[in-house]
């Protein structure tokens, strides 16, 4: 027992008294940084999964804007002149209204215009800057159902051709793009325009010689729309345009 006390007594005993303490401080120091670890993992891990699902989110997004788009350019076809014209000044019963395939007319208006540079990166003036258009989705149906789903929607027009003096065949490329939060998706579609007239020939009459005959106001069109033809350009109505998918 005297050897006992002695030892429980001695420097080397009660140098260790805290020894016990150190340990639990030490193993509460793992535990905390082990848990503030899972919880930093799961952080990331949530973090991650946010943005792939906002990333899957903003390309359908781009997705579904683009085929609305691509149905608004695409429908609009005229059997002649006279139907594009009707269409024009929104007769009461048209199938292709203006109000209801703006984009469409404000191509039909401004291709080939001089207000409308076609895009060719190797020619001063018809850089992206003179060439590109963007477009506020407020005057069609697609901004009223998607522009909550996302922080920004921007859709960009630009057309090309080679042979300035043929319109047919030009090619028009659409970029919508879409953002949310800090992710960013693009959706692209191509198009190129099909040109047809009007063949208006009766018996031994051509079809020029029907056109010939036809007045400036029956023929050409300059009906000024801020929506579609803000710059007022004159058009000539026997051409038949239709933009198909190429891409």
């Amino acid at each position: 027992m005297k050897l006992i006390d002695r030892i429980r007594h001695s420097k080397f005993h009660r140098d260790n008294r805290g020894a016990a303490m150190i340990v639990a401080i030490v193993v509460s120091v793992i535990v905390i940084a082990f848990t503030l670890s899972l919880l930093l993992v799961s952080y990331s891990l949530f973090i991650s999964s946010q943005k792939k699902i906002t990333q899957s989110q903003v390309k359908e997004l781009a997705k579904s804007i683009s085929l609305e788009l691509e149905e608004e350019i695409t429908t609009p076809k005229f059997n002649s002149y006279e139907e594009f014209r009707d269409s024009v000044r929104d007769i009461e019963g048209m199938t292709y209204t203006p109000y209801r395939y703006n984009i469409w007319y404000y191509l039909r208006y401004n291709v080939h215009q001089s207000n409308w540079v076609n895009y060719d990166a190797s020619r001063a003036g018809r850089i992206e800057a003179n060439a590109f258009r963007y477009f506020d989705l407020s005057v069609t149906g697609p901004a009223e159902n998607y522009a909550t789903m996302a922080d920004d929607i921007s859709v960009c027009m630009y057309w090309e051709d080679d042979d300035m003096l043929d319109v047919n065949g030009a090619l028009l490329t659409v970029i919508v793009t879409v953002t949310k939060g800090d992710q960013t998706a693009s959706f692209t579609s191509q198009y190129e325009l099909e040109l047809a007239e009007e063949d208006e020939s009766d018996g031994d009459a051509s079809a020029e010689d029907a056109y010939s005959a036809l007045t400036d106001d029956q023929r050409y069109d300059s009906t000024p729309d801020d929506a579609f033809n803000p710059s007022h350009n004159k058009i000539d109505m026997t051409q038949i345009w239709h933009w198909g998918k190429i891409n």
